[in-house]
Formats: structure tokens, C-alpha cells, sequence
């Protein structure tokens, strides 16, 4: 029986600086190899096929925390952040990114089973740095305060505090599947500009809307808790601080094309990842240890041959009677 065909199409980083190539239509990214300064591949997680990251402005990552069995991401205000997926596979597989709840293409609200994403290659990486607005540009990831984020202004804040991707495989005929390459250590092909744009002149993007006035509804409304988090008695002395949302920031280049992917399961990710994220203080609160834990000394060095005379036994003797 002839298998139905499932393809889709998404969006691939530029083999060349400033150039968009058409593959076919509308549509995920492509990402290069990871490299260092060394030439040498970076080692992959253990187990893990594709790896998730969020790094400074800088390409720094930021303060990373594991607590109740989720992971956690500190930021500040203002300040900018990049979303880096790592394939660690042999094959190319599709990534579906969300940031509070809003796909990183289309604006929309997430939805993997109909929403397009970056394809990655075997062994590559792309970094997401903002919301797509066309192929060539982006509106760059910022930490706000959550009125000003991009899904608080969509009318939907609930939202707000959480980054998801969604990876699918990608289908391959059994007679036509080839034995995974090797990773290979290259330049990459894409230097960040850091020019000055105007993010409201950006063509081919939704800007969010025109702020709305505040009502009573907004300025009443509590902060959801997020599921799963184990907040610690202990940490009520904290005040917490406005929470962090992702701001529609100013426009920056990162280049794309359009390229055909079939998913191998359609509807179902092989692989999802989620990272929250909130300042400092607000995480300390929520009881996640964001603070260095140095153990006391102990009250003496420990020896590890105190004996200094001359004097041994043969074999170890009984000790004496017991003193208390």
C-alpha cells in the first residue's frame, strides 16, 4: 500500500552571508556544524539527540538550574537572549520553538502539529534569535517585564515564563537509508550584524499590538503558578520582583530558506524539551537554589598518616576497653 505523503516545509539558515534561497515554497531552518576555536567538535550529551540551550547576547549561556525535575533559566531585564537546538544525531530532524506559548515563525500560538520549524542537520545547530519577521530579519529576544512581552500584548499572559521545542525526525524509505556521517568541525557561515534597524519599519512580521490601557483586571490579576514547581517554605522571606516575559525587540538580521521536510510521525514529537525562566529573585522564591552553597570546613584537617614515631605493630592489635 503506497504510504500517504506528509510533507512539509520549513526554514534553513543561508550557506551565504545576506543571500535567501527558495526551496519550493512556503515554509524550517537549516543550521551549521558545531565548531570551536580549537577546530574540535563539541562532545554531545550523553543520550541526548538534541540538546537546548539559551544564551546571552554574547554567546554566553546563561545561569542554568535543574529543580524539581525541570530546568530553569535566570535572566534580567533588558537584557537580550539567544535560543540555541543542537542535533546530536546522525539525520536531520525539524525543531518547533516556542516562547511563552508563541511560535518563533509565525506568531501564532503553539501548535507543533500544524506549525512549522528549523531544520537542522546532522550533527549541526541553529541559533534562534528572535521572532521571525522574514527571511532575513528577525525582532530580537529581550527579557521584559510581562505587560510589555510579546504574549502578554497578544492578550495572552498566562503564557508567559516558558520556552518549548518540539523535534521530528525525519522520514526516510528503508531502502534509501544511508549510514549516518560523521561530524565535521567548519567555520560557520553566519556572522551576527550588529547594525542599527528600526523595528518598526521591518516588513513580512506581525508587530505586536498598540499597548492597551490598563485596567483594573490586568493590574488584579495574580500570577499563575506554574505546574510542578516545589516551592520551599523557607524562601518566603524573598520578595518577589515582576516576572519576566520575552519583548518583540528591535530588528536584527539572521537569514533563512525555505526547504522540504517529511516528518516521520506527523503529529507526534520524538523528542520534547521545556526550560522556564524568570529573574533571579523569582526563582529564588519558587525555591529554586539560585545561590553558591559552600559546605563549612571542618574543624581540623583530616590526616591521612598521623602516626609520627617509629615504633609499629606487626598486625593491628584489639583496641582497649570501651571510655564511654
Amino acid at each position: 500500500m503506497r504510504r500517504a505523503s506528509t510533507k512539509t516545509f520549513g526554514l534553513m539558515a543561508t550557506l551565504l552571508l545576506g543571500a535567501a534561497v527558495f526551496a519550493c515554497g512556503p515554509g524550517v531552518a537549516e543550521a551549521h556544524r558545531p565548531w570551536t576555536d580549537t577546530g574540535q567538535v563539541v562532545a554531545p550529551p550523553w543520550g541526548q539527540d538534541v540538546s537546548l540551550t539559551i544564551e546571552s547576547g554574547y554567546g554566553g549561556t546563561l545561569p542554568t538550574y535543574q529543580h524539581g525535575g525541570s530546568v530553569f533559566v535566570a535572566g534580567q531585564m533588558g537584557e537580550r537572549y539567544n535560543i540555541r537546538v543542537r542535533n546530536n544525531s546522525g539525520e536531520r530532524v525539524e525543531a518547533v520553538v516556542t516562547v511563552d506559548g508563541r511560535d518563533v515563525v509565525s506568531g501564532q500560538l503553539g501548535n507543533y502539529k500544524t506549525q512549522r520549524g528549523y531544520v537542522l542537520e546532522p550533527y549541526g545547530s541553529v541559533l534562534i534569535e528572535g521572532f521571525r519577521q522574514s527571511l532575513d530579519q528577525v525582532a530580537a529576544f529581550r527579557f521584559t517585564d510581562v505587560g510589555n512581552s510579546y504574549s502578554g500584548r497578544w492578550g495572552t499572559p498566562q503564557h508567559v515564563g516558558v520556552i518549548g521545542v518540539a523535534v521530528f525526525k525525519e522520514y526516510q524509505p528503508r531502502k534509501l537509508r544511508r549510514q549516518p556521517p560523521a561530524p565535521i568541525a567548519t567555520r560557520p557561515y553566519y556572522e551576527p550584524y550588529y547594525g542599527d534597524y528600526d523595528a518598526r519599519g521591518a516588513e513580512g512580521g506581525p508587530p505586536p499590538p498598540a499597548d492597551a490601557p490598563t485596567t483594573s483586571a490586568n493590574k488584579s490579576a495574580p500570577a499563575p503558578r506554574a505546574g510542578g514547581y516545589a516551592q520551599d517554605e523557607a524562601a518566603a522571606e524573598y520578595n518577589r520582583s515582576p516576572r519576566l516575559g520575552t519583548q518583540y525587540g528591535e530588528t536584527t538580521y539572521s537569514s533563512v530558506r525555505e526547504v522540504t521536510f517529511e516528518r516521520r510521525h506527523k503529529r507526534r514529537p520524538d523528542v520534547m524539551m521545556t526550560v522556564y525562566y524568570d529573574s533571579a529573585e523569582n526563582l529564588r522564591a519558587r525555591g529554586v537554589i539560585v545561590d553558591p552553597y559552600f559546605s563549612p570546613p571542618p574543624p581540623h584537617d583530616p590526616r591521612p598518616f598521623p602516626a609520627t614515631s617509629e615504633r609499629h605493630n606487626q598486625y593491628a592489635p584489639p583496641p582497649p576497653a570501651r571510655r564511654y
